[in-house]
This record gives C-alpha cells, structure tokens and sequence, in this order.
C-alpha cells in the first residue's frame, strides 16, 4: 500500500498531465468549443471542453471531502455550459458527508479504475531500434495529435506545443509498426514519480498494454530520476492484470460518479 505522501505525488503528476492536455488543446487549431479548467488544488482539476463530447475532458478528478464545499459552484460552473460531469473520487479519501452529498445530487458509481505503481526499474530488455520514438518534431507531433484523436494544427501551434513539453515535464512517444504509426502515448516525470498514461492506437493484444511504449517511457522515467512509475487502467480489465503481471502493484480505487 503506498503511504499517503507518495499517493498524493501521484495524484498530482496525474492531475498534471490533465492539464497539460487542455492546455495544448487551447493551442491547437480547429473548433473544440469553449475549453476551461479548474485547478482546485495541486491534487485535483475540474476540466470543461464544451465541443468534445463525452467524460474524458467534462469531469472533476480528485474531488474530496475537503473539497466539499467547492461542489455546488463546480456544478453550477458546468452547468452554464449545459453539462454534467463526470466526478471522481479516490478511496483513501472516502468521505461519507462527500457520498451523501454526491448521491443527495443524483449521482452514483458507475465504474472503477485502478492505479498502479512499481519502482521505476529500468526495462530487461531494451524496444528494438527504430520501434518507439520520442516526439522531437512538427511532423512527429502532427502524428502523435492524429493517434489521439486530437484536431489538426498548424505549424505554429505544434512549435509551441513542442517548447512547453520539456517545461512541462512531459515526453511524448510514437510506436511504428512496418513503418507506419501505430500508437502514442505520454509520460509525466514529476516530483519523482512518472505517471504512463495509456497508450492510444494500440492493438488489443496484450490486453491493450503497449509493451514497446511502456518499456520505453519506464526506461526514460528512471533515467529522469523517478523512483516510482504509475499507470491506470479499468477495474479487472486484461490491462490491469497485463500490469501486474510486469510488477505493478494496487495503489488505489478510483470511482466515477455518474449522474441519473
């Protein structure tokens, strides 16, 4: 079970890699509609994309019990944008009064994920050459945004995407397979902790889990100085047992509250 400490630098590192998400997509060219956010605290963010259908960007993570009181503008917030979000909550800090309020406001647990941690150890077995690359470029990254379903963007909003990545503590990550892209995915190396968010485009094999990208972005978080990796994935899917199965351990449960 990792300490509390460590939990939140997790969070955080996540939370992180969220913002920077909005952040490039306020960047990029092409209509996304009205795109906002909220940092509640280092912890937790509110997101709002009003052109992007769907949870992904439309939802609060890390909401908590001390942050009870931030609920009733975060709604009314969305609210102005005709939207209701998906909230999140993480067990550690399961609160009863926050649960009563959630479901006193129609909400309730639709679906759990789980995080995963392991020491950042560096990969057996290095990807072959020329398999996965680090985004260094315009064109990379023009690949990269298409993988993740992300709008088209000109020249100069990829050029300043690319400055703020090393800033940012992010590194992005391109697979090819015969030679044409296949998947990309992120890593945030913060506070020594390098949160792997799941990989776009992969095949399903492995249960989703790119292996090549993964032991890529462990390889690059170890030698930035993480002395933990983390990685996230839906509650009992073939990814979280993929993960165990490569040492990754349960740090916590994470519910999503769906409103009726």
């Amino acid at each position: 079970m990792a300490s509390l400490r460590r939990l939140r630098r997790i969070v955080e590192a996540e939370t992180a890699y969220w913002r920077w998400q909005l952040e490039t997509l306020t960047r990029l060219e092409g209509d996304c509609g009205v795109i906002a956010w909220r940092q509640l605290d280092a912890g937790a963010i509110a997101l709002k994309a009003c052109g992007l259908p769907g949870p992904t960007y439309n939802r609060v993570l890390g909401l908590r019990g001390d942050l009870g009181a931030e609920l009733e503008p975060l709604l009314a917030w969305y609210a102005e944008a005709g939207i209701t979000p998906l909230l999140e909550t993480i067990s550690h800090y399961t609160d009863p009064a926050l649960a009563e309020a959630l479901t006193r406001r129609g909400y309730y647990q639709s679906g759990f994920q789980v995080m995963l941690g392991a020491a950042a150890v560096v990969p057996e077995q290095e990807p072959a050459a020329g398999t996965v690359e680090e985004v260094d470029s315009a064109g990379q990254l023009a690949v990269f945004l298409e993988l993740q379903g992300w709008p088209a963007a000109g020249v100069a909003a990829l050029e300043a995407t690319l400055a703020g990545l090393r800033a940012a503590g992010i590194s992005l990550y391109l697979r090819r397979h015969h030679g044409r892209p296949a998947a990309a995915a992120a890593l945030v190396v913060q506070d020594g902790i390098g949160y792997c968010a799941p990989a776009l485009g992969a095949t399903a094999a492995q249960g989703g889990l790119d292996g090549a990208l993964l032991a890529r972005r462990l390889a690059a978080a170890r030698a930035a100085g993480a002395e933990w990796v983390c990685s996230d994935a839906e509650l009992l899917s073939a990814r979280q047992a993929s993960l165990i199965r490569l040492g990754f351990e349960a740090v916590f449960i994470r519910a999503r509250w769906t409103s009726l």
